[in-house]
């Protein structure tokens, strides 16, 4: 995986500096909450994404059991996100498994070890998907690999856990973006949205990423252009297993009108986590919040009904925050 990510290091450490510099600390990163009236902010994705309809979701639940609470929701970014909360910028953050097992054992994309990070709670699942269009030809992955196809694939954004994740996938498969290169395909580091676009135009394939399911885009795509679903080997699933905290999932038929067999992939899971220095009131608080309403976080977005009472402490990539902790073995999901 080193060799997968090489270079990355650097990138990691820009984040941090503006990390370290970049803002001043949210007020209550530390403080005990006063009379349940918080002010809490949380760490997303891009505004109008899918992270964002999920932090804006959790925030209403915390207003919603807290009146008087301030909740602020943040843009970012999956891996930044680490650096924004552990630094005191924001008091949760949304970031995938895969990217608080790094920066929590110090591994690529992060240089050293980030041993504040703590986990709160379970979102939603990322399925994996490895899509193509029909047109394209192509029939699997080993396909590409042992016929060379000249593939055209989109595998998201430069250095982001969904990009690094198509890294360990390729390398399952035995190969590369330097080899797919070299038979003449092209790896494009482009976010779906712009992708999918490019596969109407015929200029590209297919793009590779986890995403939520089902995806809308991909259904948008699906009605001018159709496409299919490539399904992982069991090699490939056991490897993003042990480098991405990755968990196996099928994606099952019907899933998606073109999806007519079950489909074995894995999924990443999102997570909410905190820093070590948030105070336990407040996680406790946020994680009572969350739990007391979900059924109205049902009704903010589909890939909420993942997050149950069942699953909701089943959480990994770091140690779980105490605050969380407690509420779960009040509510007797922890023993």
């Amino acid at each position: 995986m080193k060799k997968l990510v090489k270079g990355l290091a650097i990138l990691s450490t820009s984040l941090m500096l503006l990390a370290g510099c970049g803002g001043e600390k949210t007020e209550e990163s530390s403080a005990k909450a006063t009379d349940s009236k918080m002010k809490v902010t949380i760490a997303g994705g891009s505004a109008g994404g899918l992270w964002s309809t999920v932090g804006e979701g959790i925030g209403e639940t915390i207003k919603r059991t807290y009146p008087g609470t301030t909740f602020t929701y943040q843009p970012g970014q999956d891996g930044a996100n680490i650096m924004t909360v552990t630094s005191g910028q924001a008091n949760f953050g949304i970031v995938s498994a895969a990217a608080a097992k790094w920066a929590y054992n110090g591994e690529n994309p992060y240089p050293n070890k980030i041993d504040k990070v703590r986990t709160v709670a379970f979102l939603h699942p990322m399925p994996y998907h490895f899509t193509v269009s029909e047109d394209s030809g192509i029939e699997s992955i080993e396909q590409i690999v042992d016929e060379k196809l000249p593939a055209v694939l989109s595998v998201n954004t430069k250095d982001s856990p969904m990009e690094i994740s198509n890294r360990v996938v390729f390398d399952a498969y035995g190969t590369s973006y330097e080899e797919v290169e070299k038979n003449g395909g092209k790896i494009q580091y482009t976010a779906i949205s712009k992708a999918n676009d490019q596969i109407k135009d015929n200029k590209m394939d297919g793009t590779i990423s986890p995403l939520p399911t089902p995806a809308g885009s991909l259904m948008e795509l699906n009605s001018s252009k159709p496409i299919k679903i490539l399904p992982l080997s069991d090699k490939a699933i056991k490897q993003l297993e042990k480098e991405l905290e990755a968990k196996p999932y099928t994606i099952k038929a019907g899933t998606y009108p073109f999806a007519k067999e079950d489909i074995p992939t894995v999924s990443i899971d999102t997570i909410l986590i905190t820093s070590a220095d948030t105070s336990e009131e407040m996680v406790y608080n946020l994680t009572k919040a969350m739990y007391e309403n979900l059924d109205y976080l049902y009704t903010v977005h589909k890939s909420f009904e993942a997050m149950t009472a069942e699953t909701i402490a089943d959480v990994t990539g770091a140690p779980l925050h105490p605050g969380a902790e407690k509420f779960y073995k009040e509510a007797g999901i922890l023993k």
